[in-house]
């Protein structure tokens, strides 16, 4: 969803809807102008649907065709009433997902056994529970791990070439003896004894 657009801008605002209908009907009835993202029933303080709801769907199109196709239709023996939602201020409020800890229950219902999807107050029957997106944190996380087992397997897989590093330090000697040759002068150095004492001795 274009994060540009407003929550009212994709929202269509429906009343008059029958008591007995559940947000998984309201989404089955509603899906076929478009990919709905959040249908949420005004209820009383009683849980009971007050016969309104907001449909919000991913883009604008969407909403617009639904709100002129479906305004005025007849559902369960009720003449229903469609428009774009208008922003009352608490859209932030409404964009928010709500999530629901305990499984145990259903929301719709409040019974223990199943849950909202396969709620038997459903009036359309059950419908299948989306598919759950892959956090972005732990696919990050996933990633990271991958790069450090790779980075370790390289690691371990590669050993220190002790005879190209003898073969470059050979190269720059011969070199260096080669500069010193060319001006036939001999000198001579002092290197370390080769059997690690304070010692030193005269080589050619």
């Amino acid at each position: 969803m274009n994060s540009s657009l407003a929550p009212s801008k994709t929202t269509v605002y429906v009343s008059n809807l029958a008591f007995s209908l559940t947000n998984n009907d309201l989404h089955k009835i509603f899906s076929k102008f478009g990919q709905v993202i959040k249908v949420t029933i005004v209820k009383d303080q009683y849980r009971r649907s007050k016969g309104v709801a907001f449909i919000q769907y991913l883009d604008r199109e969407s909403a617009i065709q639904c709100s002129k196709s479906m305004d005025g239709t007849e559902m369960h023996s009720r003449r229903i009433k469609c428009s774009m939602a208008r922003d009352n201020g608490r859209s932030s409020e409404f964009i928010k997902k709500k999530f629901y800890p305990d499984k145990s229950t259903c929301y719709e219902c409040g019974e223990e056994g199943h849950l909202s999807y396969q709620c038997p107050k459903n009036s359309l029957g059950s419908r299948t529970p989306p598919k759950k997106k892959e956090r972005k944190k732990r696919k990050k996380r996933q990633e990271e791990n991958e790069y450090d087992e790779e980075r370790q397997t390289d690691e371990e897989g590669e050993e220190p070439d002790m005879e190209t590093l003898s073969a470059v330090i050979r190269l720059e000697q011969a070199k260096f003896e080669s500069e010193n040759k060319s001006d036939f002068v001999k000198k001579k150095r002092i290197k370390k004894n080769s059997y690690f004492s304070d010692e030193e001795e005269l080589s050619d």
